[in-house]
């Protein structure tokens, strides 16, 4: 049985809509066809035109060996559309990131939907958590804002509902755009959504000619696996852009938003929780600290859950730290670092607090 059967109608709420909100209802295996297509539409922007090759449409995997001519005017393209990459070597090694002082808007508008959108649906079925990036909390870093999501059961699948202003209704019908003249091997069309310059266009048009060259993928126990893959993609990319667009134009509006509420302690389980706190000092790494860091939530006789940040936890959310004050040292759970997952808040459920106060002896939580 999957984990999101454990939602029910009660874990939800509703709360009013700002101006202007609009809602697409799609299904779970859109979703991920749009989380798909604005993770393309990013990593063109950053220089990453590889990418354009993950369908698994077409006999595409060696196509540097069938034709190094696609090497030499993707690297062309490149370098003409990140004149800064240039030095930096082959555009299959290396791009701006996402949040790059060169990256132009539209891909961290996208992204910030995509993250939004992947968070959203895993907790959903997986309530109680996971440590993919899918579970962290999006950063938000682009110009037309959050949005919220709310999912619900359906016979095949999940129901998705998402609200939207008319910005970011517009970034994932776009998205889908370029989405499928990709899927329709039209390198040149799709490169018009990312610039005017006439030489990277002429380049794009003659990778489109070099590209509708590939057969579909085949194998010995299903020659026509590309070709059914093709259709489907095109198909569903096609019937969802429809939707959008009747959505724009007939500029239908809601008052209320449904969140979800996920159910309690849906980020760590209560046993582990006292397990922890069970531990002695001994089985925990030290390391000195002369004050604690800011914004913390210190549990009584027993630590703090603090933010975790760099590369060797870039994708957590808290670890749980014993600190003790009289010689300022810090005690980390040896072996795998201890994370909490909760959204990205520093706040706990009330009944988890209850467990620590009771576990620590203490009165509350200062």
């Amino acid at each position: 049985m999957d984990n999101y059967n454990s939602y029910n109608s009660k874990t939800e709420k509703r709360i009013p809509a700002p101006p202007k909100t609009f809602t697409l209802t799609i299904t779970e295996k859109e979703c991920y066809l749009i989380i798909r297509s604005l993770d393309l539409y990013s990593r063109i922007w950053i220089g990453q035109y590889d990418r354009i090759n993950d369908f698994s449409i077409y006999e595409t995997s060696d196509f540097v060996k069938k034709d190094s001519r696609v090497h030499i005017l993707f690297q062309k393209v490149r370098n003409l559309m990140i004149p800064s990459l240039v030095s930096w070597g082959d555009y299959t090694s290396c791009s701006l990131g996402i949040w790059s002082d060169e990256t132009n808007i539209k891909a961290i508008n996208a992204y910030d939907i995509q993250q939004r959108l992947r968070y959203e649906i895993s907790w959903f079925k997986k309530p109680e958590g996971d440590i993919s990036v899918f579970f962290d909390r999006p950063w938000i870093r682009g110009s037309i804002g959050d949005f919220t999501v709310f999912c619900d059961r359906a016979e095949e699948g999940i129901n998705v509902v998402l609200y939207l202003s008319i910005e970011q209704l517009t970034a994932i019908q776009t998205s889908l755009e370029v989405y499928r003249f990709l899927i329709n091997r039209n390198i040149y069309d799709a490169f018009k959504y990312y610039t005017s310059n006439e030489e990277v266009l002429t380049l794009t048009k003659e990778l489109s000619t070099i590209y509708k060259r590939y057969n579909y993928l085949t194998f010995s126990s299903d020659r026509n696996y590309g070709e059914k893959i093709y259709n489907d993609l095109d198909n569903s990319t096609s019937v969802l852009l429809k939707r959008i667009k009747k959505t724009v134009i007939e500029m239908v509006y809601v008052d209320y938003i449904r969140i979800n509420i996920p159910p309690a302690n849906s980020f760590i389980p209560t046993e582990e929780i006292l397990k922890i706190l069970d531990q002695p000092f001994e089985h925990f790494r030290k390391s000195r600290r002369k004050v604690l860091p800011d914004n913390v939530l210190k549990l009584p006789g027993a630590g703090f859950l603090t933010r975790m940040y760099g590369k060797e936890h870039s994708t957590t959310d808290y670890l749980l730290v014993w600190y003790d004050e009289k010689n300022r040292t810090e005690y980390y759970f040896a072996g795998e670092d201890y994370v909490l997952k909760h959204g990205g808040r520093l706040d706990l459920p009330e009944d988890i607090r209850k467990y620590i106060r009771v576990k620590c002896n203490r009165d509350g939580i200062r």
